[in-house]
C-alpha cells in the first residue's frame, strides 16, 4: 500500500501513461515496446493512449521487493 502512495505522490494520477510506467518499473520505453510486443510485459495496459492503472504498477513494484527478499534469505542459508 505504500508503494501505491508513493507512486500517487508522484504522478498525481490514478492512471500513468506508459513512459511513466517504464519509468516506473526502471526500464527503457523501447525495452518496453519490445516486451509488450511479445505480450511479455508485466503490467495489464489499456486503452490509446497506453495507460496503466498506478495500483497494477505498485503490485508489481511489491511484487519485485518481495521476490528479493525471498532471494536474499535463500542465499544467506546456503
Amino acid at each position: 500500500m505504500k508503494t501505491e502512495f508513493m507512486l500517487l505522490s508522484i504522478y498525481n494520477k490514478p492512471r500513468i501513461d506508459f513512459g511513466q510506467v517504464c519509468e516506473a518499473i526502471g526500464i527503457a520505453k523501447q525495452t518496453g515496446y519490445n516486451l509488450r510486443s511479445r505480450g511479455l510485459f508485466p503490467i495489464r495496459l489499456a486503452g490509446n493512449p497506453i495507460t496503466a492503472d498506478i495500483r497494477d504498477v505498485a503490485a508489481h513494484l511489491d511484487a519485485l521487493r518481495g521476490d528479493t527478499k525471498t532471494d536474499t534469505r535463500l542465499l544467506k542459508a546456503a
